[in-house]
């Protein structure tokens, strides 16, 4: 390889070597250390010590030996490398070899607080071994009350604790009833060994009506009126309410006459009730219980549910509700003003907050500007960066090392140097390194940066342009306008052409190799690698024939295909049965996934701005998409 084989002819550290010579250096040394060729790392090492990489040298050189390296060698780089992004995460993992070899002395010397449990709970064995063990195991009580398995660094603590009246029933129940609400079956079955008789048999009611709510019917099971009693029926009623919302709110009516319940939990159970009974039943609160409704998500979820009815006076009814900070939010001033337009008849209407959020650039106020036949705003602010100021952020030394990082391949270092230089700059000084990510064809890292940085009207920024040819080849391929291919990529991946996200799906439109092999089939392409995925060029070519392929079996109906693919045609399906003629604003609202709901307004609002940037109007809604209509 030609870069590595650059690092024959270095020159000696006093002579000036350009970058891509440095690099290659740097590569090679990383390469020597990789084949544990000590002697040739230590030689091409000594010539790069001015090399802004010559860190990360050394990080990687000591974590591949951090089990046996010495405590000198180990504190030496944590006190030479303070700023460093991998620093910290050095220490860590040294603390935990050292916790696994209780060498607690050491440990404690360079312990500094966290969150991580794991390293927690060696830092009290280590407490403890020093004499601590009183205070140690009265601190071990919070660790183990936590709804979730911990790691084996605690188990010996636990062991202990369990001997002393520290553990008591009441601290199982505690973690036991935690466990439940957070839905950790395996480890409530698991604490139910700890319970006498008498709690067991509370233990398994509670964990039967977790499992199967309709238990709670059995109304004889739970007679007694005590605070746990009274816990497991507003829980079983609770998740009863989300399966069938009438027979819980029978039960619930039963339950208060027998049961002197907190009136906090009587406003709580009150509020899953209404709620389920307007979203399965369309039964809104009468006006008794309305005074009774004052919790604000109980309200704003009575809202949603109205709109997803379309009982526009309910709509009313609960957006008036809303608490102020909560009732300017553009969701409900737009299903507001609609609501009162669609129950005014021929009655004038006040527009004036309709028309507000008009002037405002997001997917409700394109919605209101197309409503009002007003053109959707902007809002576009460009950024007025100097040279002067691009050098200045980029010799910040961790914007000068993740610049580096980026140049060698390293992207995860790079983006953590880059995020620890960002928590240093003010919010101006962000904006200018999101115009510094731009320039050097960083694109996700502009995007993400200028958001960080809260410069929303940079749409220059946040809405780049990247691809452009290959978006265009597509929309000439498919037929599909750029705007919405592009916006799209924008939303699956940021315009990361070698993102793999955690359901490995990849590329710039995120598709999973599935999915790929499919859709290159019917496009008369070859089956993709993984390694294809990577590439703009076909990633693109194949997720924009997909899209194709949605919005041809949706009829051209767009918000439908966008719905599809994110989560897939046969749940769109489900999701349009029963819907025909339904006005797509209120379908969108409808949808049960709320990651699905927020992707298909968040597209549809790209889309407007990329039709903006590229002179290409494009209504939120089309002619063809204002109603949902199934063939």
């Amino acid at each position: 390889m030609l870069v590595l084989c650059l690092s024959s002819v270095s020159a000696s550290p006093t002579q000036t070597r350009s970058d891509f010579a440095l690099r290659a250096d740097y590569l090679q040394a990383r390469e020597y250390l990789r084949k544990n060729a000590e002697a040739d790392y230590r030689r091409i090492a000594r010539t790069l010590q001015t090399y802004p990489l010559y860190p990360y040298l050394q990080y990687y050189d000591l974590r591949r030996r951090l089990n046996r390296a010495s405590t000198a060698e180990v504190s030496g780089f944590l006190r030479n490398y303070p700023d460093l992004a991998v620093t910290s995460l050095t220490r860590k993992r040294w603390l935990r070899e050292l916790g696994k070899q209780a060498r607690w002395q050491t440990f404690l010397s360079h312990f500094e607080p966290t969150s991580d449990a794991e390293l927690n709970c060696y830092q009290l064995q280590a407490r403890s071994a020093a004499g601590e063990t009183r205070a140690v195991l009265d601190e071990v009580t919070s660790i183990w009350v936590q709804p979730r398995s911990q790691p084996a660094a605690c188990d010996p603590l636990f062991t202990a604790w369990r001997k002393t009246p520290r553990f008591t029933q009441e601290v199982v129940w505690q973690r036991f009833s935690a466990a439940i609400d957070a839905n950790a079956r395996s480890l409530a079955r698991y604490l139910k060994r700890y319970f006498n008789d008498a709690n067991k048999v509370l233990a398994d009611r509670y964990y039967n009506v977790h499992v199967n709510p309709a238990q709670i019917s059995r109304t004889a099971n739970f007679a007694d009126n005590t605070l746990r009693m009274q816990t497991i029926i507003a829980h079983g009623l609770s998740r009863l309410a989300s399966r069938d919302a009438a027979q819980a709110a029978v039960l619930w009516q039963r339950y208060q006459r027998s049961h002197s319940f907190d009136p906090n939990v009587r406003q709580r159970i009150d509020g899953v009730v209404a709620v389920t009974s307007a979203r399965e039943n369309q039964v809104f609160p009468g006006e008794s219980m309305r005074s009774r409704i004052t919790l604000s998500n109980v309200i704003e979820d009575l809202a949603e549910a109205a709109v997803r009815a379309q009982n526009w006076p309910e709509v009313i009814v609960w957006t008036d509700k809303l608490p102020a900070d909560i009732k300017q939010k553009s969701q409900w001033v737009y299903w507001a003003g609609q609501a009162r337009k669609r129950t005014s008849g021929s009655t004038p209407v006040d527009n004036s907050a309709l028309v507000a959020l008009a002037g405002e650039r997001h997917y409700y106020g394109f919605l209101a500007a197309q409503e009002l036949g007003l053109p959707g705003q902007m809002n576009a602010q460009n950024g007025n960066v100097t040279n002067v100021e691009l050098a200045q952020i980029r010799r910040h030394p961790n914007v000068t090392r993740s610049i580096e990082l980026f140049a060698v391949g390293d992207n995860l270092n790079a983006r953590r140097e880059w995020y620890k230089a960002l928590n240093t700059l003010s919010f101006d000084e962000q904006v200018v390194a999101a115009e510094l990510a731009a320039s050097l064809g960083l694109i996700h890292l502009a995007i993400s940066t200028a958001n960080i940085a809260e410069a929303t009207n940079h749409l220059h920024l946040r809405f780049p342009l990247a691809y452009e040819a290959q978006f265009r080849q597509a929309s000439l391929r498919t037929g599909l306008p750029v705007p919405l291919l592009i916006s799209i990529a924008r939303q699956e991946s940021a315009m990361q052409a070698d993102v793999r996200s955690s359901a490995d799906a990849r590329g710039l439109m995120q598709l999973l190799p599935s999915t790929a092999r499919i859709v290159a089939r019917r496009a008369g392409m070859a089956a993709p690698s993984a390694a294809d995925l990577a590439d703009p060029n076909i990633n693109i070519r194949l997720g924009s024939f997909h899209l194709a392929w949605l919005v041809e079996r949706y009829q051209g109906q767009t918000p439908l295909a966008i719905a599809a693919y994110n989560a897939g045609e046969h749940r769109v399906d489900r999701w349009i049965k029963d819907a025909n003629n339904m006005p797509m604003d209120v379908w969108i609202e409808r949808i049960p996934f709320r990651e699905t709901r927020n992707y298909v307004k968040n597209v549809l609002a790209f889309r407007h701005v990329y039709g903006s940037k590229l002179n290409t109007p494009t209504p939120t809604l089309g002619v063809s998409e204002q109603r949902l209509a199934v063939r």
